[in-house]
């Protein structure tokens, strides 16, 4: 009956992408029908519910910060924030060194909005554009682009799926990030020497685009500009409360809104709650955000949240956390912790839900909160990129119009497991 039931969620999700239809839809009948199964297996509803919404307390600190997200990343589109990092960026993309480049702005950006499809509307547009008119293989470019798209998804401050790991896992986000910065170095540096040796084979046409002209048209450009991101940075090395850290940040590009780039207070205000509509022909890049646009991400996790503690109590994930543990004493817990994690992108098509099924599906391997979450961040959040039928990947590849092939050149995406494995297989 658990395969049974497993199967049926699992054909939610795929209808649901297939289709085009929300997520969250998907995850609502799965609701249902774990529910079902429990009352099959004799729990009572009053169980059941009280078990499911055990997890949706702790949406209330993410939805929170996610809501402040979707205001900050409204404001910084309206403000020039984003404009003003590509501008001055976009002289870097010289085609030598195109590649290279291309990963660490993504990385940038995306480490600065915690957003992967954020970053990959915005800069890995850009990359993208430059790349063509250059004549580099799209394959290459959306690798780059993909993997610096999910270099900040992973380890910023103001990442919704970094926010759910510390959530779930009950760590504290600020050790987690520093787990990963130390995890990440090795992947990072060899990442970065195969695009310099991809682009340095690589045929180019020499030709160079500028999208200056363009950002002067509709913006105010100045440094200023770029304030509100360098409060986030700051305030994050001085470990200020993250919320406390958007609100300054909201606070300085509201401000920029009104004074440097002339909208009015009442505009900005709807920019914050509605989202940014941009003009014309950058509105491809950099319309987006708003509170109202986080609320479909509300939705996803709030479910995903009550899908732990009706496991628990149904006991369906029972069997699974059995063979869980017999294959890590063959490897290792966390390189058991990798197969469980390909398999629940896998199956979930969602990164949220992978993220909350691998913390479950290995808290007896790894038994330590803090190993656990970097064992999470260093898995699920970077393999549902490179899953081809993931809505992670999906949305990023169509975004920037890059072939499905791409996912081969997410260089540190699948370099961040495989060193990890092997660094731990070392130690042993």
């Amino acid at each position: 009956m658990e395969i049974f039931a497993l199967s049926l969620f699992c054909l939610a999700l795929v209808t649901c992408i297939v289709f085009g239809q929300p997520l969250w839809i998907a995850l609502g009948i799965g609701f249902c029908i774990f529910s079902i199964y429990g009352l099959r297996r004799g729990y009572n509803i009053r169980e059941i519910l009280g078990a499911g919404f055990s997890g949706i307390l702790a949406v209330k600190n993410i939805a929170l910060v996610m809501l402040l997200i979707g205001a900050l990343t409204a404001l910084w589109r309206a403000s020039g924030t984003i404009a003003t990092i590509v501008y001055y960026s976009a002289g870097a993309l010289q085609p030598t060194v195109f590649l290279p480049v291309t990963f660490a702005l993504c990385s940038i950006v995306s480490v600065l909005t915690g957003t992967s499809l954020g970053t990959a509307a915005t800069m890995g547009v850009i990359c993208m554009s430059v790349g063509n008119a250059l004549g580099i293989d799209p394959m290459f470019l959306g690798g780059a682009i993909l993997a610096g798209s999910f270099f900040g998804d992973r380890c910023s401050p103001v990442s919704t799926s970094a926010l759910l790991v510390a959530e779930i896992t009950n760590t504290s986000i600020y050790d987690n990030i520093r787990g990963m910065i130390r995890t990440g170095m090795i992947p990072l540096a060899i990442s970065i020497c195969i695009y310099f040796c991809i682009g340095f084979f690589a045929r180019t046409n020499g030709v160079v685009l500028s999208v200056a002209e363009i950002f002067e048209k509709h913006y105010t450009l100045h440094w200023v500009t770029i304030l509100p991101a360098v409060s986030i940075l700051a305030l994050t090395a001085f470990r200020v409360n993250i919320k406390i850290t958007m609100l300054v940040s909201i606070a300085v590009s509201f401000a920029l809104c009104v004074w440097l780039q002339k909208i009015s207070v009442l505009d900005t205000a709807m920019i914050s709650f509605f989202g940014f509509k941009a003009p014309g022909e950058i509105s491809g890049m950099l319309s987006g955000g708003g509170v109202l646009g986080m609320m479909n991400m509300i939705f996803i996790v709030l479910i995903t949240l009550t899908y732990p503690g009706i496991f628990k109590c149904t006991g369906i994930l029972d069997k699974i956390h059995k063979r869980i543990e017999q294959i890590s004493t063959m490897v290792s817990p966390f390189a058991c912790t990798v197969l469980t994690a390909i398999a629940t992108c896998a199956l979930s098509c969602n990164q949220s839900l992978s993220i909350v099924l691998t913390n479950e599906l290995s808290s007896k391997i790894i038994p330590d909160n803090n190993e656990r979450a970097l064992a999470i961040e260093n898995t699920s959040v970077v393999i549902a990129a490179i899953v081809p039928w993931t809505v992670a990947f999906l949305i990023p590849i169509h975004t920037i119009g890059a072939p499905k092939t791409s996912a081969i050149f997410a260089c540190y995406l699948w370099l961040l497991p495989i060193v990890e494995i092997i660094r731990k297989k070392r130690k042993r």
